[in-house]
């Protein structure tokens, strides 16, 4: 800094001091507000990462309380797919069921007893073995004297902990009212009915505190439609019965989560003054019980945590009451005053500051190349280069190639994991590309998942291959980050430099077509661009405007596949399905240009036309008397993203031809509902309040959770003809089939059978309890002549078409 007297020379006047002194002062401005902002910042980051944490916690407790469920779910299906359950075959099914959770719950099973049955009941048992077996009042510890005379009684038979001796065979579980009330929900509604805040029963003293699930168990084949009908044939209830803090602890105990927070479950719409069920501390240690009035104020997340009828109030509180330290704050205040003094430095100096003022323009230039997330070149930068090497290839220069490379299904792991690990998990893949890739190539980020590279002094093409091939492999190696491990699958399109390619966009256009071709052949792939790709893109348009021409000029037509009833061949409803009567092609099936109607944009209108044409025919039928039951309509993956003129279209439909919606069926396959969002689950919800029916085709083809057959409101499981087809042949295939019908009848859903061709099939699918189904072995897909003709005979002789060509069902 220069001295006093140079500063009194340079600086004549007071006025010429103001520049410095607001730099000074609008420094510090600068500083506070950016102290603030980030304050701000980390705040928010902090909450989120504290609510992430809370909704895993919360979500670790309901998995578990599920698993729990379907252990006492399972009891049940073994009591209702037996005539008789003997004490051994309990104990050794439980065991199964439990496997050492004997400490953390119980099942108990509790047959229905009414009174004219007690004494006969309580005979039997004793003749059994069961010494002075007989229907007690229920009681908290030590012995208990016999119930008196009621209507009915649910006594405990068996028990996974106690033995034929102990004092709680025989204990009735309706003496005792809240057991009771949870018993009658049970029965009354076909559901999972709970007892929560319990006092558990301790023969030895002490008190125990717990809850119960109850499970209804009816008479097998007996009817439980009404209230009445469950009421009358109810067989017994299955019980489970749970020590909270055990549960809870075994629970948690699972879960690699942080461990600095504190937990508190109460039960939902409990008073603020009401303490918690269970508490939970750091690292799993006890906490202090506290009321929700006490936690007000401190940094806290709250959510639902439910099972069966019973719901749970989750509460997680930061450890130590606070969430953000604000040291970034201070840091980021503290360099921005760094900064600002740096810069009232330099303003003493003028080639200083002139310096400083390049480095800052040579850092912007270089920020407005780079990718902020990953540090890779960004697209600009990339033409950029490329540009200059392709000029140098026209000059002589080596040839290169192109490698344009994006991630498979990239938007899942963003959706369930969250942007935050789809961030981490991009710079995870940023540093295997650069691993695989040489020190001259270039690696730059277009945006998202998509990534280009540009590979220098290519003389073989055999090594830009073999360089895909290796970045494909690298990719598809599992990645750990915080504590998930997740797979990914890449594709990558590759252009080679060609002195006949008209520039460096030509050959982006090259490369994106190739990755096009990689992803339309089964992605985890590379695939280089070729005259043929071009050719099929070409076709594609071509195919396109033709079928835009074909809805104008009427050369699409609607054939019809009966749905029968495989015991009788009664039709009980068809099936639409499009065909295009091409001019030079002849009849042309979906498959031959459906996927290219949901590519190019007229899906939505060919979905319309197919809508407009199935409501308009059932009219026709319906005037004529022999309309079917149910006529269903396939709705693509296409057609429910614009979910607002699809539900604007069938009620158009239904209302200008004057149908019940009732007699329309939408088709949606189980791929179109794993990518299906919260509005979309309202579209469906909207179609069914219509009145429309939902039924879910090629059931069992899908890769993700049955979660979806609670979530949308399905009528109907329609099963893949997969599995149909080798259900005679293949042991697998058979247990798939028989546990998909299984499942349709606990959740009350028709199913349907895709591709019967044959009698074997027909008999296994009767036997296996599969009511309905459709295939060759009973009619093609015909035209409305030959189905109005069917309709009018009602019914039709299995076996009819088995002489005919066997074939998809659904073509």
């Amino acid at each position: 800094m220069p001295d006093l007297p140079h500063v009194s020379r340079k600086w004549q006047s007071v006025g010429q001091l103001w520049p410095i002194l607001g730099a000074a002062c609008f420094g510090l401005v600068v500083a506070i507000c950016a102290w603030f902002a980030v304050s701000i910042w980390e705040e928010r980051l902090s909450r989120a990462k504290f609510n992430d944490t809370a909704q895993d916690y919360a979500e670790v407790l309901q998995n578990g309380l599920d698993g729990y469920l379907s252990k006492i779910i399972a009891v049940r299906a073994f009591f209702e797919s037996s005539v008789e359950v003997e004490p051994e075959e309990f104990a050794l099914f439980t065991n199964q069921i439990l496997k050492g959770e004997t400490g953390k719950m119980r099942i108990l099973w509790c047959p229905h007893v009414t009174r004219a049955q007690r004494a006969e009941f309580e005979r039997a048992q004793v003749d059994k073995g069961v010494t002075g077996y007989a229907i007690k009042t229920w009681t908290v510890s030590g012995d208990s004297s016999p119930s008196p005379e009621g209507d009915e009684y649910f006594p405990v038979l068996y028990s996974t902990v106690a033995s034929k001796a102990t004092a709680t065979l025989g204990m009735d579980l309706n003496s005792e009212p809240v057991r009771s009330r949870a018993i009658q929900r049970a029965r009354d509604e076909n559901a999972v009915a709970a007892a929560q805040n319990l006092t558990l029963r301790n023969p030895i003293g002490g008190v125990r505190r717990g809850f119960s699930f109850f499970v209804p168990v009816y008479k097998s084949g007996a009817p439980i439609v009404s209230k009445g009908q469950r009421h009358n044939n109810i067989l017994g209830v299955v019980v489970g019965v749970f020590q909270t803090n055990a549960v809870m602890d075994a629970i948690l105990s699972t879960a690699t989560l942080p461990q600095d927070v504190n937990l508190y479950l109460y039960p939902a719409g409990a008073d603020t003054d009401a303490m918690p069920v269970y508490s939970r501390g750091m690292r799993g240690e006890p906490a202090e019980p506290r009321s929700q009035a006490d936690l007000a104020g401190l940094p806290s997340w709250s959510g639902p945590v439910k099972a069966g009828d019973a719901h749970w109030n989750l509460v997680v509180v930061q450890a130590g009451g606070g969430l953000v330290s604000y040291y970034r704050s201070w840091l980021v205040f503290a360099a921005v005053i760094l900064v600002f003094g740096a810069v009232l430095t330099y303003m003493w100096a003028s080639l200083r500051h002139a310096l400083r003022l390049e480095s800052a323009n040579s850092k912007i230039l270089e920020l407005a190349q780079t990718d902020l997330l990953t540090n890779l070149a960004n697209r600009r930068a990339f033409i950029r280069r490329l540009t200059m090497a392709f000029n140098a290839s026209l000059r002589g220069a080596p040839p290169f190639a192109v490698l344009y490379l994006d991630i498979d299904d990239f938007k899942d792991v963003n959706d369930t994991l969250g942007h935050a690990m789809g961030d981490l998990l991009l710079k995870e893949v940023v540093e295997r590309i650069r691993e695989a890739v040489g020190p001259e190539d270039l690696v730059a980020r277009f945006g998202g998942d998509e990534f280009a590279i540009l590979v220098l002094a290519v003389t073989d093409s055999n090594a830009v291959g073999a360089l895909a091939a290796r970045i494909v492999k690298r990719l598809g190696e599992p990645f750990s980050i915080e504590g998930h491990n997740l797979r990914i699958t890449s594709s990558i399109g590759i252009a080679l430099y060609s002195s006949e390619v008209a520039g460096p966009e030509d050959m982006m256009v090259q490369a994106d077509l190739a990755l096009y071709g990689a992803k339309d052949e089964g992605r985890n792939c590379y695939r280089f661009h070729s005259r043929d790709l071009d050719r099929r893109v070409h076709e594609r348009v071509w195919v396109a405007d033709e079928l835009r021409a074909a809805l104008d000029q009427g050369e699409l037509e609607l054939y019809y596949q009966p749905q029968v009833e495989l015991s009788t061949g009664r039709i009980i409803g068809l099936e639409a399905l499009i065909r295009w009567n091409h001019k030079t092609r002849g009849l042309l099936t979906p498959g031959e240009f459906i996927p290219i109607a949901e590519r190019t944009g007229t899906a939505l209108q060919l979905g319309n036309w197919v809508f407009e044409e199935s409501c308009r025919q059932l009219k026709l039928w319906h005037v004529e008397g022999i309309a079917p039951a149910v006529l269903s309509v396939n709705v693509s993956g296409v057609q429910l993203k614009g979910s607002s003129e699809l539900e604007r279209e069938v009620a158009a439909s239904l209302s200008r031809w004057g149908l019940d919606p009732s007699r329309l069926e939408l088709e949606l396959t189980e791929s179109v509902l794993m990518e299906a969002t919260q509005r979309h689950k309202n579209t469906l919800e909207n179609l069914r309040q219509l009145g429309t029916k939902i039924a879910i085709d090629d059931f069992g083809t899908g890769y993700s959770s049955l979660k979806y057959l609670t979530t949308y409101p399905v009528n109907r499981l329609k099963l893949a003809q997969e599995f149909v087809f080798r259900v005679t042949v293949d042991y697998r295939n058979a247990a798939v089939v028989r546990a998909a019908i299984r499942l349709a009848h606990e959740l009350g859903l028709e199913v349907i059978a895709e591709g019967v061709e044959t009698e074997a099939q027909m008999r296994f699918l009767i036997g296996a309890g599969c009511e309905q189904g459709q295939g060759y072995y009973f009619s093609r897909p015909v035209p409305v002549a030959r189905a109005a003709e069917l309709l009018r005979e009602g019914r039709i002789e299995p076996g009819a078409a088995a002489t005919r060509k066997m074939g998809s069902s659904a073509a």
